[in-house]
This record gives C-alpha cells, structure tokens and sequence, in this order.
C-alpha cells in the first residue's frame, strides 16, 4: 500500500473504536488487544483494577470494571467510548452483555436502545442468546442440525436428579451451565461419582474446591435420594469421547464467517483445563461445522468452537465460546489474521501491514506452558508465543500467574510436615493428587506440574528477550 493510502486508512481507524471488556484479570484482553490496535483499530479496554492490559503501550483509552454495580461499568465505558464494535474476553462479560441487552432494547431513551442494537452488531440477535449461554441448549441444537455431537442428557435446573439414562455409558461427562474454563467440568466412573460430582456443580465456582466436593460427597448419599432435592443449575450428563481436545476460532458478520483458526491441544493445564501446547491444523469437519452454526445462529465477533478429534480424526463438537479464545490474536504465516479480517470488513480498508507470528508446527502458549513446565522440552523445541515488544506485559503476567495463594501455602506446610494427612485427604477425594499451576485454586491438576520458582521464570524471560524477535 502506498503512502497516501495508509494515511487513510490511519484516518479511517480514527473513526472505527472497538471497546475490549473483560471482567477479570486474565491475558486474553491484552493479546486482543494488541492484535486489534496493530491492525489499526482505535482501542479502548474496560477491566478490573491490575488487568495486564493496562500495561500496554499501545492501549491508552482505559476504564474500570466494578463488580458492584456492574451493568453501570459498561454503560459508562459505551457512553465515553462511543465504540463501533464490543468484544468480550471472558463468558461473564457476555453474559452481562445479554443482561444489559434485555434491559435496554425497550427503552424510551433513544441511546440506551442503541446500546442493544450494538451489543446485537457485536454478538448476533438476541434470539441466539440462550445457545450461546448454556451448553445444554447448544449440544440439543447440534443434534438437531445433524452434526457430530456426544449423546446428551440435560436435566434442568429447579429439577430433583434422579438417575443415570441408560443410553449413556461409562465414562461420563458431567457439565454445569454458565460456567468457564473448563471450572464446571467433571468425569464419572459410576453412579456414585456422577451424583457427587452433580451436587459438586450445585456450589458456587468461589467456593474453596475442597469444600465443594465434601458437599458433593454428603449429598450423593443414598440415604439422601428420597429427598429429591431441587437443581440450582443445570446440569448436562455426556458421552465421553475419547480423543484430542481440538477449537476453531473464528471471527464472523452476521452469520458469515470472515477467517477462522483451527487448532490441535498437545498438552493441556489441567484435565479440561485450557492448552498450554498446541498445534496449527487443518480440519475440514471443524471448519464446515463451525460455519453452519454461525451461519444458524446469525453469529457476530470472535467466537470459539471446541471440539474432540477421535481415532478416526473425526470432529465432535462440544461446546460454543461467543468471546476471544487463547488464540484468536494468532497472525498465521499464511495471511490469516481475525483482527485483520474484521477490519476490512468494518472499514473496506486493508489492515496496517503486520508481520506473521506464528508458522505451522507446535506452539507454547503464554504463560501457560511456562507456568505448567518452565523447564519442559515444549520451550526449547516449539515456538513460544510470547509478547517480547511489550515487556512490561510479560512480567505482569508471570507475577500474576506465579502468585501463591494461602490455600497453596498450607498443602505445601501440610505435605512437608503432614503427608499423612494429606495422603488421607487425596484418598477421600477431598483434595486433588497434584494442585494445579495456582497452587490448587480451582482445577483438577496435572500430573507433573509443579510452581516455578520466580527465579526460573524470571531466567527463562531473560535468556529468551535477549534473542531477537522471532
């Protein structure tokens, strides 16, 4: 592109604002947000207090996320902004999208409607609001659009749990509605652990994990069956595949997939926990699947497809993820780049010239493979996809990720001087064999993982930030 062509298309994105939100610390709203602002968007992020965006150079526009009230963060964030576009980095931010949606599309005040109009441009109608909230209602509509899915059974919320149908069997997945990051996640081996692990999803995701489950435990009780004690949230039990843990992103308009992302997990955090691993594939069942249900659904912005790829490289389709994935930010060596695609789609521009940063073969994930395995192989053999032109990022992250919390601090007190005790809580099922990489925060752990020491990590991005820019 000449000169005066990039001056337009400078001044052209002037104009076109896209607001990131995000409603806790994590990295994805900084990894899209630099993609979206290299691209030549205009930026703006809503975050909590201490988000690692904030530490971009390259992001200016900022404003707080409150808890309390919530809604009124994002009314305020919209009405300073003035954004083109919104896009979500975590499933509460979509959720509150749809809440606030439903609370101004029927306003007599002409700018509270045009919020709803926006949050429709930035996520698709409202009639597909239900799909993208709760898995349960997106693995019925697979089935009836005659994708491969697994069998399901839902039970709905305010419904006592009774049984195990009959159709499903050994393993199984048992899945809570509204819920992330693989948080609300368990696998069953028998009717026992199915109902614990029910009654285990019934409890608040803040709840301490050890707390959760000696519920779950109490209440699988037979004695306690006659009851038949109400749901609080819906609960879907499903077929396990065994497989590959397999997603496609993908950024679409208006039911039109733009440029999608297809990706294969060679190790994962924790057991289904998000990837640290990964590699670029191509997937033709993966790629047809997720453009039937955008198109189905009328799907707008970044969206994430997770799927299973069995032994015969068949794709199963388990969940929709109407926000930013871990991958989303990729620039492949081929020309595909989401943000660049949804740029030319909003401006009819072509983006800023940005270089490629990621090629075919295996990649390392930001923090994730450095807090899982800092002194794994993956490091040293793959490539890693770390943000070296902003380093102040980069240590905001890894001081994040690092931290101990006090759960982590008493099992490491308890392990050196109570391993009894400790031995005796793992064999109850109270406690997890191996914490995972927060220092047993909330997951099911990896075996093997273990928390760097902040000199490994602080050694590892030092050696690597002296080596020029991949």
């Amino acid at each position: 592109m000449n000169n005066c062509g990039q001056v337009d298309a400078d001044a052209d994105a002037a104009k076109v604002t896209v607001l990131v939100i995000a409603t806790h610390n994590e990295t994805l709203a900084a990894r899209i947000s630099m993609a979206l602002a290299d691209v030549g968007f205009r930026v703006a992020a809503l975050t909590p207090h201490g988000d690692p965006v904030r530490r971009l150079r390259t992001i200016s526009n900022h404003f707080e996320y409150h808890t309390r009230p919530r809604l009124k963060s994002i009314v305020r964030a919209i009405d300073r902004s003035s954004p083109d576009l919104l896009v979500c980095a975590d499933d509460l931010a979509v959720r509150e999208l749809q809440t606030l949606h439903h609370r101004t599309a029927a306003s007599a005040d002409k700018a509270r409607r045009n919020i709803s109009k926006l949050i429709e441009l930035s996520l698709g109608p409202a009639t597909s609001f239900p799909t993208m909230s709760c898995k349960s209602k997106l693995l019925a509509l697979t089935e009836i659009e005659g994708l491969r899915s697994p069998k399901t059974v839902v039970t709905s919320a305010t419904r006592a749990f009774e049984y195990v149908p009959a159709q499903l069997t050994y393993p199984i997945v048992v899945k809570a509605d509204q819920s992330y990051g693989g948080r609300c996640v368990r696998f069953a081996n028998s009717d026992a652990d199915v109902r614990a692990a029910v009654w285990e999803l019934q409890t608040p995701t803040a709840w301490p994990r050890i707390f959760r489950r000696l519920l779950g435990r109490v209440l699988r009780s037979e004695a306690l069956r006659p009851l038949r004690l109400p749901l609080r949230r819906t609960i879907s039990l499903q077929q396990y595949i065994p497989g590959h843990p397999s997603n496609r992103a993908v950024i679409c308009w208006k039911g039109k997939v733009l440029a999608g992302i297809s990706v294969e997990a060679v190790e994962v955090i924790h057991e289904s926990g998000p990837a640290s691993v990964l590699r670029v594939i191509d997937h033709s069942e993966m790629t047809i699947a997720a453009e039937h249900m955008v198109k189905r659904l009328e799907l707008s912005g970044f969206v994430g497809f997770d799927f299973v790829l069995d032994s015969f490289n068949q794709a199963w389709m388990i969940e929709l993820n109407p926000r930013v994935t871990q991958i989303c930010h990729f620039r492949l060596a081929d020309g595909t780049n989401l943000a660049g695609s949804l740029y030319t789609q909003m401006t009819a521009l072509q983006p800023r010239s940005t270089s490629a940063t990621i090629s075919r073969g295996l990649i390392s994930l930001f923090p994730n493979e450095v807090v899982r395995c800092p002194s794994g192989e993956y490091l040293q053999t793959s490539q890693h996809d770390v943000p070296w032109n902003e380093p102040d990022l980069v240590c905001s992250v890894l001081n994040q990720a690092l931290r101990v919390g006090i759960r982590g601090r008493v099992r490491t007190l308890l392990e050196r001087y109570m391993q009894k005790v400790v031995g005796a809580l793992v064999r109850l099922g109270l406690v997890d064999p191996y914490p995972d990489h927060r220092g047993g925060r909330d997951g099911l752990g990896s075996k093997g993982a273990r928390l760097p020491s902040l000199q490994e990590a602080g050694e590892y991005t030092i050696q690597r930030s002296q080596t020029p820019a991949e």
